[in-house]
C-alpha cells in the first residue's frame, strides 16, 4: 500500500498533479475544473490526470467555443446527504420534514436524508419526492434468522433508495470490519440500493501520518467487492471532526479528496475516478459549507447534526452554487 509520502509528490508538483494548477482562462466547469479556450487559441486543459476525460464526458468546448461551459460530471449534480443518526420522535421528525418541504432548494442537487430505521416509512410518505431517503444500516445479506437486523429487500420494499455503509460509528463503536462493510455494500447494490461508502481516519492516525494508509485500506474493501461504482458516492469523514465541532480546513479536505480520486483512478479507472462524487462529512454547517464546496474535489456533503435543522440543511444544500462560478 502506498504511504502518504509517495502520494504527496503527485498531488503537489508537476503536470501530473491532482491538485489545481493555474488556470489561465479562469473557467470553472461543474464539479471539476476543466479549461476550454476557444477561437484560434489552442485549447488548454488543466493537467490533473483527468482533465481530458472530463472534456470528453462534458461533450463541450469545441474549437470555436469562446466561453467556459458549466457542466457537472457523473450525474451532473452536487450531492448532499443528511444523516439523522439515532435522533428524533414521530413528532420531531414530522416537524423536520415539514421544514424541509417548505424550504427553497437548488434544482441541480441530489438530496438524501437518512432517518432512523423505524421512521423511514413515515419520512418516505411525507417528504417531498425530490428528496430521497436512505437507511443508516442494513444486514449483509438477505432476510432470515438475524435478530435486530433489516435487509436491503425490506428497505427497498418501503421506498428506501440509498444505504450508508462504513460510517465510523459503525466501524469503531459497533466493530464492523472493512471486509464486512464491503460485502454489505455489494449486497445492497445487488438489490438496487445506492450506496454512500464512508471512509475516514481517527485523530491519532492523522497525527501519526497514517491518514492515507487507513483510508486506502478502507477503500480497498469496497474495490474488492463492488462490481460497479455507478451508484456509489464516497464520503470522506475524518473521525476527529464528526460531532466534535472541529472541521477539516478546506485545504485539508481537498488534499484527502484529491488523493482518493487519484487512488481510485489507479485501482479502477480514470473514468470512474473522474465521475464518482466524493463528499465531505465532519461538522459541516451552514457557515462553513460554502468555502468547503469551492474545493475542486469536494462534490457535496454528508451532514450530521446540522441536518436536523431544516433551514440550515437547506443552506448547506444550496452551497453547491459555489461550484458553478465562471470567472
Amino acid at each position: 500500500m502506498a504511504s502518504k509520502s509517495s502520494y504527496a509528490v503527485g498531488w503537489r508538483s508537476g503536470t501530473s498533479s491532482v491538485r489545481s494548477s493555474h488556470i489561465s482562462c479562469g473557467q470553472f466547469s461543474g464539479l471539476r475544473k476543466v479549461e476550454f479556450c476557444g477561437g484560434s487559441e489552442k485549447k488548454k486543459q488543466q493537467q490533473n490526470g483527468f482533465a481530458f476525460l472530463l472534456h470528453q464526458v462534458a461533450g463541450a468546448g469545441s474549437a470555436t467555443s469562446k466561453r467556459g461551459v458549466v457542466v457537472m460530471v457523473g450525474t451532473g449534480k452536487f450531492f448532499v446527504g443528511g444523516n439523522w443518526k439515532c435522533n428524533g420522535t414521530q413528532e420531531s421528525i414530522a416537524k423536520l420534514v415539514s421544514d424541509l418541504n417548505a424550504t427553497t432548494l437548488e434544482d441541480d442537487v441530489d438530496i438524501v436524508v437518512a432517518p432512523p430505521a423505524i421512521y423511514i416509512q413515515q419520512v418516505v410518505k411525507s417528504l417531498a419526492p425530490r428528496i430521497q431517503v436512505s437507511a443508516q444500516n442494513a444486514w449483509v445479506g438477505g432476510g432470515g434468522a438475524f435478530t435486530g437486523e433489516v435487509s436491503a429487500e425490506q428497505l427497498k420494499d418501503i421506498g428506501t433508495k440509498w444505504l450508508i455503509t462504513g460510517h465510523s460509528e459503525r466501524r469503531h463503536i459497533l466493530g464492523e470490519k472493512s471486509d464486512f462493510i464491503g460485502k454489505k455494500s455489494a449486497y445492497a447494490l445487488s438489490k438496487n440500493l445506492n450506496v454512500i461508502a464512508c471512509v475516514g481516519e481517527k485523530l491519532e492516525e492523522r497525527e501519526s501520518n497514517h491518514t492515507f494508509d487507513v483510508i486506502f485500506e478502507q477503500l480497498q474493501a469496497f474495490v474488492d467487492e463492488l462490481p460497479s461504482w455507478s451508484n456509489v458516492v464516497v464520503a470522506y469523514e475524518p473521525v476527529w471532526a464528526i460531532g466534535t465541532g472541529k472541521v477539516a480546513t478546506p485545504q485539508q479536505a481537498q488534499e484527502v479528496h484529491s488523493a482518493i480520486r487519484k487512488w481510485l483512478g489507479e485501482k479502477l479507472s480514470t473514468e470512474v475516478a473522474a465521475q464518482i462524487r466524493i463528499i465531505y462529512g465532519g461538522s459541516v454547517t451552514g457557515a462553513n459549507s460554502s468555502e468547503l464546496a469551492k474545493q475542486e474535489d469536494i462534490d457535496g456533503f454528508l451532514v450530521g447534526g446540522a441536518s436536523l435543522k431544516g433551514p440550515e440543511f437547506a443552506t448547506i444544500v444550496n452551497s453547491g452554487t459555489s461550484k458553478k462560478v465562471v470567472a
